[in-house]
């Protein structure tokens, strides 16, 4: 589809549309796409599509299960050799964020200007020191920040211990992730929705998760009431085939207030984490005119990842 084409279509270097101009809802989406996220309350639980805080019953899911060769035997039996202590792992991620002016969060406007275009490219890097959970990243002037900081997760060593013991069966696996991925406080959802809510946590999030876990992560998907594994072909930013994942739309009270759905992108091979996409569902507004079909309003994807012996320094 035309809203899918790859970033080789726009250039690297696309400026970003005028902070000056754009609603704050929007802007916040510009300035979340270059820093680590954190799971805070309510907003992050809005940021991936929240249900209302009743569990959910007796939803549709929808069911892509895995095939018996090929993606499972390559998630279920690749290794990934454990990182040294004093070693960084390092994410690069690209976004394309549509220029629409959401003033109006619910009636998002066209602004064409000289050298108008429909989307913007945006960048962001971080290293996560493997046995310490440092973090650093780069500034959006493409300089690595001077601020450390630490992830409240935990190192990504202590995680990957956890996560190696996770069970395999659906049932035990979210049991435990319960201890691995905490939910707000203040804010419960449903039983269901906050099983989904950790494991998309668990992949994105997460780092270097081994292959064996991410097969057992998406197999326990398939079994949670209100998820919906689309069958419909997607893609990431960069044009790569992608399995998209969301929360039941007829269940999700973000969905249903801004006509917007949130997706998770995974390899549909390895079932590693490819990105997220948001898409404006038809019968939203653009232009004070009912969409006909969904609209693409921002796609990412993880570009280049790997270990390297210094922060700043990529594979």
């Amino acid at each position: 589809m035309d809203e899918m084409r790859t970033l080789q279509d726009f250039r690297a270097d696309a400026p970003a549309p005028d902070r000056a101009r754009l609603a704050p809802g929007h802007q916040r989406l510009l300035d979340e796409a270059a820093r680590p996220r954190r799971l805070r309350g309510r907003r992050w639980l809005a940021a991936v599509g929240a249900a209302t805080a009743v569990a959910v019953a007796a939803v549709l899911v929808t069911q892509a299960v895995p095939p018996a060769d090929g993606p499972r035997v390559k998630a279920e039996y690749a290794s990934v050799p454990e990182p040294g202590d004093g070693q960084w792992l390092y994410r690069k991620t690209v976004t394309r964020q549509s220029t629409l002016n959401f003033r109006d969060d619910l009636n998002p406007v066209t602004e064409k200007e000289p050298g108008w275009k429909p989307y913007a490219v945006l960048e962001g890097e971080t290293w996560t020191q493997y046995a310490s959970g440092k973090q650093r990243r780069t500034l959006s002037t493409g300089r690595l920040d001077s601020l450390v900081t630490e992830s409240p997760w935990g190192s990504p060593k202590d995680v990957r211990a956890k996560v190696e013991k996770l069970p395999s069966e659906p049932p035990e696996l979210m049991r435990a992730l319960q201890g691995i991925v905490t939910m707000p406080k203040g804010d419960p959802p449903g039983p269901d929705i906050g099983d989904y809510h950790r494991i998309w946590f668990a992949f994105t999030e997460l780092e270097n998760l081994p292959p064996k876990v991410r097969l057992a992560l998406f197999r326990t998907l398939q079994q949670i009431p209100g998820v919906v594994i689309r069958t419909d072909p997607a893609e990431d930013a960069l044009g790569r085939p992608a399995v998209a994942v969301h929360w039941s739309d007829a269940d999700d009270q973000f969905t249903k207030e801004t006509h917007r759905r949130r997706e998770l992108l995974l390899d549909p091979e390895t079932y590693e984490y490819r990105g997220e996409r948001t898409l404006l569902l038809a019968g939203g507004m653009i232009d004070s005119k009912v969409t006909t079909k969904d609209t693409l309003i921002s796609v990412s994807a993880v570009v280049d990842g790997g270990v390297v012996d210094k922060a700043g320094t990529r594979p």
